[in-house]
């Protein structure tokens, strides 16, 4: 069902999108659907099977210890075990949120969910070592990594809290 509601609010927003720009007509909105469609041709292969390989995932990971581990009874320790997953998972989204998609559905608690994302957005360790220091480096990206580490915890907290759970 919530599958069909998500279908159903990405195809108004498509059909809000193009009657506000077929009546706005500029240079500009045409810059912005190329842009668009070289995106999606980008995307588009890529989803479907990374949406596979999490449910894929999410059925041979164990259901008891990922719950054990960072459902919702996983208290600190499952926010805490979530961030240092995010911290060292390598790749894109198209890695990220599968194995998040896969976690959720062994039983992990959307603290720690929202706890891995974040870390994984704000602090791997991949694009650490790869770009960021390289390019802007290192006394920046000690200062940004130090400023930026309580943050998966602290958003972990938040939605614990917005989904009533507390820290799990």
């Amino acid at each position: 069902m919530s599958l069909l509601v998500g279908a159903a609010v990405l195809l108004l927003a498509l059909v809000v999108t193009v009657v506000a720009t077929h009546r706005r007509q500029s240079a500009g909105h045409l810059e912005a659907w190329a842009v668009t469609r070289s995106q999606v041709r980008l995307l588009a292969p890529r989803l479907p099977p990374a949406l596979v390989l999490g449910e894929c995932l999410g059925r041979l990971l164990p259901e008891a210890l990922i719950a054990q581990l960072m459902g919702a009874e996983s208290g600190l320790a499952g926010v805490a075990l979530a961030t240092g997953v995010g911290l060292i998972l390598p790749g894109g989204p198209m890695v990220a949120l599968p194995l998040a998609m896969a976690l959720a559905g062994a039983g992990a608690a959307a603290a720690a969910l929202v706890a891995l994302i974040t870390a994984w957005s704000l602090l791997a360790l991949n694009r650490v070592f790869i770009f960021e220091a390289p390019v802007l480096g290192w006394p920046f990206t000690l200062h940004r990594l130090l400023v930026s580490l309580p943050l998966p915890a602290a958003a972990g907290l938040a939605a614990g809290v917005a989904t009533g759970g507390g820290w799990g």
